[in-house]
């Protein structure tokens, strides 16, 4: 039985404006991530999401490439935000799998096409969680170094007190972390590949 075109339009009709609202909201969370990530975690690790889209692609001399779509967060246009990664692959000579990056494209979220932020979006839990998990991992290195660089330094006798001084006033510690780690940051998926590594800034 051939169904009325006009039960479909309204079908589309009626679901629409729930689509818009549900597309407004997400984008306000969107914003809200971005401004903490830019306020609170300006400087942070680069990691992506597993693909939320994957598409086969044909090189200049004719090679099968493939191009995979991922939810990142880095720094992008010189601000650490949310932004959709694209990366085109290539097999390994002589192997099946395409594990070689040869080309990147990252975008702000907020740039990218309307049908593109619906489907990455369903990737956000899984990114904060895995950002979440890697500051963690970070932060408990970190301290196991500086206790580590700690005791060597009391065993030379060059661990600083808190009243040491330089030219007569207080030694302050910067406990900020190198800028250069936000743009070289290392950046692993979550099903934990190891085939996104220290990317380039855009």
């Amino acid at each position: 039985m051939a169904h009325d075109p006009y039960d479909g339009i309204e079908s589309l009709t009626s679901v629409l404006p729930q689509l818009n609202s549900v597309m407004a909201e997400a984008t306000a969370m969107i914003h809200a991530v971005d401004q903490f990530l830019a306020e609170e975690l300006a400087v942070g690790p680069w990691v992506a999401s597993r693909p939320f889209d994957t598409q086969r692609a044909i090189g200049d001399d004719g090679r099968e490439l493939l191009v995979t779509s991922h939810l990142a967060c880095g720094r992008v246009a010189g601000k650490y935000r949310l932004h959709i990664l694209n990366a085109t692959l290539d097999r390994a000579e002589g192997k099946d799998q395409f594990t070689q990056i040869i080309g990147e494209e990252r975008t702000p979220w907020i740039s990218c096409s309307r049908e593109v932020r619906l489907q990455s979006f369903a990737m956000l839990p899984d990114l904060l969680s895995l950002l979440a998990a890697k500051i963690n991992e970070i932060t408990v290195q970190t301290t196991k170094t500086v206790e580590a660089v700690r005791e060597v330094l009391k065993s030379m006798g060059r661990y600083p007190s808190p009243t040491s001084s330089l030219n007569g006033g207080p030694v302050a510690v910067d406990a900020t972390i190198d800028d250069g780690f936000a743009t070289n940051g290392i950046m692993v998926n979550s099903v934990g590949s190891d085939l996104f590594k220290r990317p380039k800034a855009k």
